[in-house]
């Protein structure tokens, strides 16, 4: 597949402009033209250079215009991170010039800065040989900077770090009072503003304040990513990041990113122009908020918002649902085709918020985090069909037990055998007997706790057992926070430390036929029994159904992350699936042969994206989308094959159940490719012949598009 082949979704609402924003029509032309007219080198003294120099020159002076910044220097860069590290190596620089003994020891920076700001500051710290010790600026609950620390330690530090609108919160510092404290203390003292998050949001007038530098970046409002610019104050130390050509005066060297500043102009020339109706007084943006915030609220009762409105720019909204992982609901947000993020985007892979979690916020908030934020150019329709889809995505959650109402569609009523629940790389594992309405937890995680409730409360599920596999302080926690809320009739004391029933019979009406050794009772789900083998570091092995048999293959075996394989060796069949108490690689489940080493398994499960012809026309394929349920059903495949939904929490009971699906030609599919490729690959480790579409449901696209 081409770059030019893929395609934007025609019916996608993209509500992540903190990331990054789609580039609007005038800016595209303007980049368009210089590319294919103004080609020239701005550097060269003939006509075609002159012409370039003089979209160079304008931008300049329309960015001095934009940000108050007439003295100084403005100098184009390729984005904020660039300017960043220009500004933090100035900085240091400057503080080695003195003695050993007399420099300065810290180096502040605000602990909700972006990652940018402390990695630059620890990487040239290090490479520079300043040895400064990094220290955050702590925040309040609001994410507002402690001014009386920064007064205690900013005599003493070397560079001093702040922004003035906060990339997941939109939260606005106040840079007046910032520079009161800051130059009282040391005012000589080198300070950053990330600049990056204000623009188009807040005016400026750089020249009015002591920042010595402000770096911004051009694709957060409306521009192509590779561009930005940076303002330096004229006593500000300066030592160029990139030298080797005299480019920018010397002061960054290079041949000019030219349709970028072109770009940059385009945009400059809407922001000066009164009459534009590209971007909105913030009164409009504050009455978009207002709509937006009414449907949140009216969608999720419990949701609570992580930032003040009176001290926050209009465009951002960060929020959280109790009970709910942020993965859940940007997942099923897709899903409707609404783009948001959880946290910045530039650390999606994390599962909490670090801003959250510096502003002392709870841990489920952190957790739960929902950042979704639009720009000054979005349209009222956007806002109301955003308004519209939030609702659906809301009821999909509802549906699927992920939030608890008076009435549920129950898609997770389908839910039926094992059921994979993760933390981090923590299993817990639910064994569901649907039609005898009984449920049993193992290896329950804090984290999870609340999913769990909602589970049990929306399919009214009677609790056999709450057990684990382990006396360490999380599942200790774990036990202690789910017992009483799912079993409130029992007595904790009724329980060992493990969850386990002291009423659980020593004897029970069946053993597992592999080994009949070392059963310490049993708890019974419907017509399967739950074995507990061990008294120390315990794990558990679900049978067959029982059937009034006496003797029952071992189905599953939960081992946790701390028993010996010889403590449960003998309880393994040829059929028997191991689930582990931790998985960091994505394993899932294990087969038996996997842990003697024993198997071998062809891992090439992927299919190049461009390579889907078989995809749509053959009707033999078999299609296991992997999304989760709320995700299934709110977008159809369009496809001849059969489609059928395997979310990763249901792999095990599906490999478990579908053993005669072995044969059949499966591709697995889900919205990034990610998890689509996990599936492909334990379900390649188990004997079935699947394979996975690169790229996933993002970069798919059907013919008749």
């Amino acid at each position: 597949m081409k770059p030019i082949d893929i395609q934007t979704n025609a019916n996608e609402l993209y509500l992540d402009c903190n990331a990054t924003t789609p580039v609007l029509p005038e800016i595209i032309q303007a980049v368009s033209h210089t590319m294919e007219t103004v080609f020239g080198n701005p550097s060269s003294s003939h006509i075609t250079g002159l012409k370039a120099r003089y979209i160079l020159d304008t931008t300049r002076q329309l960015a001095r215009k934009i940000v108050g910044s007439q003295s100084g220097r403005l100098i184009f860069t390729s984005g904020a991170t660039e300017g960043i590290q220009t500004a933090v190596v100035s900085a240091i620089h400057s503080a080695m010039q003195v003695a050993p003994d007399k420099r300065k020891k810290y180096l502040l920076y605000g602990a909700t800065e972006h990652k940018a700001v402390p990695q630059a500051l620890a990487h040239w710290n290090q490479l520079l040989g300043l040895k400064a010790e990094l220290v955050a600026i702590p925040v309040d609950k609001q994410g507002l900077l402690d001014n009386q620390f920064i007064a205690e330690h900013v005599k003493d530090a070397a560079m001093i770090c702040t922004m003035a609108v906060n990339n997941e919160t939109g939260v606005i510092q106040n840079l007046r009072q910032l520079e009161e404290t800051i130059r009282q203390h040391n005012p000589d003292v080198p300070w950053m503003v990330d600049c990056v998050q204000v623009l188009g949001k807040k005016a400026l007038n750089l020249d009015e304040t002591t920042i010595d530098y402000a770096p911004f970046s051009g694709h957060k409002l409306y521009g192509p990513k590779g561009i930005g610019f940076m303002a330096v104050r004229d006593s500000a130390p300066y030592t160029p990041l990139i030298i080797g050509g005299g480019q920018e005066s010397g002061l960054r060297s290079g041949t000019e990113n030219l349709p970028g500043i072109a770009a940059l102009n385009a945009l400059f020339e809407l922001m000066l122009d009164n009459n534009n109706r590209r971007f909105h007084s913030e009164t409009k943006l504050q009455d978009y908020r207002s709509q937006l915030v009414e449907a949140l609220r009216s969608a999720f009762p419990s949701i609570v918002f992580n930032h003040d409105f009176e001290r926050s720019v209009p465009t951002t909204l960060n929020f959280s649902v109790e009970g709910v992982a942020s993965r859940d609901i940007m997942d099923v947000f897709d899903a409707c085709q609404i783009r948001v993020s959880s946290g910045s985007a530039c650390s999606s892979k994390v599962t909490k918020s670090f801003v959250l979690d510096a502003m002392g916020l709870e841990e489920w908030r952190s957790g739960s985090a929902i950042r979704l934020s639009f720009g000054p150019a979005t349209r009222q329709e956007e806002i109301t069909e955003a308004c519209v889809r939030i609702k659906q995505a809301a009821d999909a959650l509802r549906n699927s037990c992920l939030i608890v109402a008076d009435t549920n569609n129950d898609n997770d009523a389908q839910l039926d055998g094992v059921v994979q629940l993760k933390y981090d790389d923590h299993c817990c594992y639910l064994v569901i007997d649907k039609q005898a309405k009984e449920i049993a937890v193992i290896d329950p995680h804090p984290a999870l706790a609340g999913r769990i409730e909602n589970i049990v409360s929306c399919q009214n599920y009677q609790v056999k057992a709450v057990v684990s596999t382990s006396a360490d302080s999380i599942t200790s926690q774990s036990i202690e926070l789910l017992l009483p809320i799912l079993m409130p009739e029992q007595s904790i004391d009724e329980y060992d430390v493990f969850g386990w029933p002291q009423s659980a019979a020593d004897s029970c009406d069946a053993v597992p036929v592999e080994c009949e050794g070392s059963v310490i009772g049993c708890v019974s789900i419907g017509e399967r029994r739950l074995f507990r083998i061990g008294s120390r570091n315990p794990v558990y092995v679900l049978s067959e159904s029982t059937k009034l048999k006496s003797r029952v293959a071992s189905d599953f075996l939960f081992t946790g992350s701390e028993a010996a394989s010889s403590a449960y060796e003998c309880f393994i069949g040829e059929s028997t699936l191991i689930c582990p108490g931790r998985d960091s690689e994505h394993h899932i489940v294990y087969t038996p042969c996997e842990l003697n080493g024993d198997c071998r398994v062809d891992d090439g499960v992927n299919i190049p994206v461009g390579d889907t012809d078989e995809f749509w026309h053959r009707d033999d394929l078999l299609i296991v989308d992997v999304r989760e349920r709320q995700e299934h059903v709110l977008s159809d495949i369009p496809c001849n094959a059969e489609v059928v939904n395997v979310p990763l929490t249901e792999v095990i009971q599906f490999i478990h159940s579908n053993s005669h699906l072995r044969e059949r030609d499966i591709i697995c599919l889900c919205r990034s490719g990610n998890r689509s490729q996990v599936v492909a690959n334990v379900l390649k480790r188990h004997g079935f012949n699947s394979r996975h579409l690169l790229g996933g449901l993002a970069l798919l696209s059907s013919p008749a598009a």
